[in-house]
């Protein structure tokens, strides 16, 4: 059955109940925007298949890997002594130029239908295909999502966390320095408190191990190959999370996609640690001013305000001007 979504010019049927004749159809003008599945070919739904046999042209990263998962699927099989019709499979990758963007809306405006899809997910889900369709938006072309499996939304069902809002940062940073400030940026921000990225196999142990020493009071939830065979959760503070992911990787080696968040809840952000900062410095002087010394100071600061009793010591003699 064709869902409510999609309109035929020629026939109200696509596939019959015994699954015996197939009739290709046309597929209304403009984007479609097709999740596929990101393990389990059997979240596919069926107004995504319709989609994906009826489009004039299916958009995708890399065809190999789509023709493999319309075979999979018996997409592309004989019916009876009739062949059906499959979409012509064109690539549409991170790397698309503007000149090919722009010649496919030109053809979504001469009235073809494109079905465009990712190697797994939702199309400009941390995947390509935001472009095209701020492009095909501007250009008035219609545009319909085929909602389906998001790695995203997939893991955060599952991850227990209570939180309504969220900030999904997409890929964690390659390198050690850009983490480092991703984590700063994080523990300043005020918007939210959980966070959440994609990361790759082979960089997802250094991942955790720096969060768990840069932020280790932090919760961590982490999931290994969503829906598929080796799926695998993680869940607990950030220093045993790191031990366990450690593990799973030393004994299952470097394979899968990961999702991990890390929820701040209770941990200081760098806003409270500044604030509580300010507050024994303002103390410190105080106590200055009516005489006290820079020893006696520091201790009592520091029973106080939990801080450290040679920190405030030094801050007390730069403020008596002993130390530059």
């Amino acid at each position: 059955m064709l869902s409510a979504g999609f309109y035929s010019r020629a026939d109200s049927s696509i596939i019959d109940n015994e699954m015996t004749t197939i009739k290709r159809q046309d597929l209304p003008t403009g984007l479609w925007v097709v999740a596929t599945p990101i393990g389990n070919l059997g979240d596919l739904s069926e107004r995504a298949r319709a989609a994906l046999k009826q489009a004039d042209a299916i958009l995708c990263e890399d065809t190999r890997r789509t023709a493999n998962l319309l075979a999979a699927l018996n997409m592309n099989l004989k019916v009876g002594s009739a062949s059906v019709r499959m979409p012509k499979l064109e690539r549409l990758d991170a790397h698309a130029t503007p000149g090919r963007l722009n010649a496919i809306v030109e053809r979504l405006r001469s009235g073809e239908s494109f079905a465009m899809v990712t190697d797994a997910g939702t199309p400009g889900i941390s995947d390509p295909g935001a472009v095209l369709v701020s492009l095909a938006r501007k250009a008035g072309i219609p545009i319909t999502p085929v909602p389906g499996p998001s790695a995203l939304s997939a893991f955060l069902s599952v991850s227990g966390i209570q939180e309504t809002g969220f900030t999904f940062r997409g890929f964690f940073p390659r390198s050690k320095g850009d983490r480092i400030r991703e984590l700063e940026l994080i523990q300043e921000t005020e918007i939210s408190t959980v966070f959440v990225w994609f990361e790759s196999p082979e960089r997802i142990v250094e991942a955790i191990e720096l969060i768990s020493e840069e932020i280790p009071d932090c919760h961590i939830v982490a999931a290994k190959e969503l829906s598929k065979i080796y799926e695998r959760f993680f869940a607990g503070e950030a220093p045993r999370i790191a031990d366990a992911i450690r593990e799973e990787v030393k004994r299952e080696g470097a394979r899968g996609e990961w999702c991990f968040l890390v929820s701040l809840g209770g941990v200081n952000s760098k806003t409270e640690v500044q604030q509580k900062s300010s507050e024994w410095v303002k103390a410190l002087q105080c106590l200055l001013e009516v005489g006290a010394s820079a020893s006696d100071a520091a201790k009592q600061i520091s029973r106080h305000f939990d801080v450290s009793r040679n920190e405030v010591y030094e801050s007390a003699l730069r403020l008596l001007g002993k130390k530059k």
